[in-house]
């Protein structure tokens, strides 16, 4: 009589199998865009001591950098621009200020449809409510970038970088019905610091029933976090899910 724990382990390798039957595998060079904000816009109307204000926050990635500007407006003082920098953290983005003013330090949180506006100690409206922020997508503009994959035998991959970014290789694998795509960066020049730890995972499916163009769905970065004596700990990763998907076409 066999054990459970063999019927279980058939079951889901039956499973495995099911889910990836009847897809065909890809092949060669697929070529798209992908599309990323350059220039966003997040604003608010909020209450503070009886009187109706506004906060915008603008995050620009520009040559020289990932840039801030924060501007808050009221209707009975002068209003106050600072302007700064910002970076992605693990699920959130982190604007700073070196104005010598407080807070210092932001964050801007993704929550559903709109971005809380936090700071350390916190910040609430006058009803003690989290500071919601909108993108305004009429002031915000999106850039479209070159993607191009080619898979190639033994289920090795490489990803084409533009400019001085580089290329990317790894392997690819079936996770279910879905393409999973697993890359580093090749030979990174010596100013990309970290760039050697980080890690990206990207998700496609093919798009139609004849299986020929594919379809980008979501993108991984992984980065370990370094403990002061080099060694490592948990890894910070953020995630992109691309609401208009990319289409890559088969060269």
């Amino acid at each position: 009589m066999r054990s459970k724990g063999v019927i279980v382990f058939q079951f889901i390798t039956s499973i495995l199998i099911l889910c990836s039957c009847g897809q065909r595998d890809p092949d060669g060079i697929y070529s798209g865009e992908i599309k990323d904000w350059i220039y966003e816009v997040f604003e608010a109307n909020v209450n503070n001591q009886g009187n109706q204000c506004k906060i915008e926050v603008v995050l620009r990635q520009v040559p020289e950098g990932f840039l801030s500007e924060l501007t808050f407006i009221h209707p009975k003082m002068e209003k106050v621009v600072r302007t700064g920098k910002w970076k992605v953290e693990d699920g959130y983005r982190s604007i700073f200020f070196d104005d010598e003013k407080n807070p210092s330090e932001y964050y801007l949180i993704k929550t559903g449809a709109r971005f809380t506006f936090q700071t350390e100690e916190g910040l609430l409206d006058d009803q003690g409510n989290p500071i919601l922020l909108m993108r305004n997508i009429g002031k915000s503009r999106k850039a479209s970038y070159p993607f191009r994959i080619n898979f190639f035998d033994d289920n090795m991959v490489q990803l084409d970088g533009q400019g001085e970014s580089g290329d990317y290789s790894g392997k690819w694998k079936w996770a279910g019905d879905q393409i999973s795509v697993e890359v580093k960066l090749n030979n990174p020049s010596e100013n990309m610091e970290g760039a050697t730890d980080e890690t990206y995972k990207y998700f496609l499916k093919w798009n139609d029933e004849s299986q020929q163009n594919l379809e980008l769905q979501k993108m991984l970065i992984i980065r370990p976090f370094l403990n002061e004596d080099g060694t490592r700990r948990q890894s910070w990763m953020s995630s992109l899910v691309f609401s208009d998907r990319p289409i890559l076409k088969p060269l």
